[in-house]
């Protein structure tokens, strides 16, 4: 599980981070990433750690969640749904996804914050959400104990299935997603609806590929396409 970091997202608990140490370690992952945390480095946390004071200690800390997950494949954990939290895959779909990804790619693994989770403008640094089954008549899961779901369920799952393949640099795909809002502004594409139109379209757009993750040669063939469109909407004006 090398490959796979687990992020949470300015945890307010020095008790939730020593958790999330001694579940990663209990199912062999070893990357924890903290952006903006409480301070952790004290006697609740080292006491709820319980021996994985390694991955404690380890932990990598920054404080704008961009730098942390700058480029590999995104998952966001969320319990909240709406028009910009869709789809939201099952535990069992995404594990298929994570562990086909990690092969050849960083994948990071957000866990928002204990009180209000993760917001909507770090949901969209997503390539896909995933939601942990819990009771509908009490779904709010511990930070650590939901971290220990998907792991352990990670650790668990029997060799990926399909190929693996190595993913274009998210500034790639990032520069390719500009340039197809670019191209559909230009051709007067969700227009009637307003700028929400066109952000929806884009949202999910965005979530259609981040389900399959792009190869650099199928981000420059979608670039060359969006190209040739702006060359041909040129000629005929």
């Amino acid at each position: 599980m090398k490959n796979i970091s687990i992020v949470l997202v300015e945890p307010i608990n020095p008790g939730n981070i020593g958790s999330t140490a001694r579940a990663m370690k209990n199912t062999g992952f070893s990357d924890l990433v903290l952006i903006n945390p409480v301070d952790y480095r004290n006697n609740e946390a080292y006491s709820m750690a319980c021996r994985a004071d390694d991955v404690l200690l380890g932990a990598r800390v920054f404080e704008d969640i961009k730098d942390a997950v700058r480029d590999g494949f995104v998952v966001g954990t969320t319990r909240r749904k709406g028009k910009q939290r869709c789809p939201v895959l099952t535990i069992d779909d995404a594990v298929d996804i994570i562990l086909r990804m990690k092969e050849r790619n960083r994948v990071y693994i957000l866990f928002g914050r204990e009180d209000k989770g993760l917001k909507n403008h770090e949901v969209s640094l997503c390539d896909i959400l995933v939601e942990i089954p819990a009771h509908p008549s009490y779904p709010s899961i511990n930070l650590s104990h939901a971290v220990y779901v998907l792991c352990y369920t990670l650790f668990t799952t029997s060799t990926p299935p399909g190929p693996s393949f190595e993913l274009a640099p998210r500034k790639d795909v990032e520069d390719m997603y500009n340039h197809l809002e670019k191209v559909l502004s230009i051709l007067g594409y969700g227009e009637k609806g307003g700028g929400y139109l066109l952000e929806n379209i884009m949202r999910n757009t965005k979530r259609l590929l981040g389900r399959t993750g792009l190869m650099q040669k199928e981000v420059n063939m979608l670039r060359g396409i969006l190209t040739r469109i702006e060359e041909l909407n040129k000629t005929r004006r």
